[in-house]
């Protein structure tokens, strides 16, 4: 979209905590003194984009509103490009040079990963101090077309649906003004969620057409581990049926030698869980490359969340716990004779 809708439609929303509008380029970034030609990622944006989006400031802050309006050339840095350039993360103050302008580094946060691509960036500029970003190109669909990308921060989950009423109202008024070109969201604004059925402005995610493609995986990937540990575990239960027997004809009951077996169960599973656990994060910090292209960092927040893991080690739990209970309870209400020569 143009810098004219993000303008008229975008910021005077008053319903959302925030609003940012961004776009991006690789530009070679320079101190006087010194000529470096590898090109970084830059983001061109506003000061609503320090509301929406968490960042780790290690030195200074975010350039302000004031900062923004006036095209004011301040720049956040990245802490790899900051030692990169300066040798430290200490840099606010310092000068850097792009396309031909100078940039007064106000801030240092910390490196923030591609997986993050709207946030991702190496330098974080105000996109008033790029002029040609404020033209809009009136000869073509009446400058509503443009390089800018917008993200909606909302208050809470209930306020979706006012938000999208308001713009739409925002959108009737811009409309309005038009004569030949009529703005239309399409499927936008959408949520995160929405993003990850597949939406993405122009056509609409659903979970049905999710299912068949990631979530069929997924499931894949669930039940797999889950046969095996299945199968593994009335393997190893078969050879202890006699072991029942033997328990059985010294007096223990059913309950405990039930109790017991799942006990073990138990335990076997929570260290297998977080053995597995331990591995993931190993092996894709190290097999990162082929899961990824470029330099992507990768932080222990990103790799995993903690429902996620938790729904998953559930759903293997459970299994692995009735592939023991349920022969366990029935070998132990088998004849001590027939467990003893470990019968079917």
């Amino acid at each position: 979209m143009s810098h004219k809708v993000v303008r008229e439609c975008l910021y005077p929303l008053q319903t959302p905590e925030a609003v940012t509008a961004f776009t991006s380029g690789d530009l070679p970034v320079n101190v006087h003194g010194q000529q470096f030609y590898d090109k970084y990622a830059i983001k061109f944006t506003d000061d609503g984009f320090w509301k929406v989006f968490d960042f780790t400031f290690l030195a200074g802050g975010p350039f302000t509103h004031t900062d923004w309006e006036s095209g004011i050339r301040k720049a956040v840095i990245s802490d790899k490009l900051a030692r990169r350039l300066f040798g430290t993360v200490e840099a606010v103050g310092q000068t850097l040079r792009m396309n031909y302008a100078d940039y007064r580094i106000c801030g240092v946060v910390k490196e923030v990963s591609r997986a993050a691509e709207s946030s991702y960036g190496d330098v974080w500029i105000p996109y008033t101090a790029n002029a040609s970003l404020l033209k809009d190109n009136i000869s073509y669909c009446e400058g509503t077309t443009g390089e800018f990308q917008a993200c909606i921060l909302s208050r809470s989950r209930s306020d979706f649906e006012a938000i999208r009423r308001e713009m739409l109202k925002l959108q009737s008024t811009f409309n309005a003004s038009l004569t030949g070109t009529k703005l239309n969201y399409m499927h936008s604004p959408f949520t995160q969620w929405q993003a990850v059925l597949g939406t993405n402005g122009f056509s609409e995610g659903t979970v049905g057409e999710w299912l068949k493609s990631t979530g069929a995986v997924i499931l894949f990937l669930l039940l797999l581990p889950a046969l095996n540990i299945i199968g593994i575990t009335l393997t190893q239960f078969r050879k202890r049926r006699s072991e029942i027997g033997v328990r059985k004809a010294f007096g223990a009951c059913s309950f405990s030698l039930v109790e017991q077996v799942v006990i073990e169960n138990l335990l076997t599973s929570c260290m297998g869980g977080l053995i597995g656990l331990l591995l993931s994060f190993g092996l894709l910090s190290l097999c990162k490359s082929l899961f990824f292209s470029g330099d992507v960092s990768l932080t222990h927040d990103m790799l995993i969340q903690p429902l996620t893991f938790v729904a998953a080690f559930f759903f293997t739990l459970i299994l692995n716990l009735l592939s023991a209970a349920i022969p366990a309870w029935r070998a132990s209400r088998m004849p001590i004779t027939e467990a003893l020569h470990d019968m079917e």
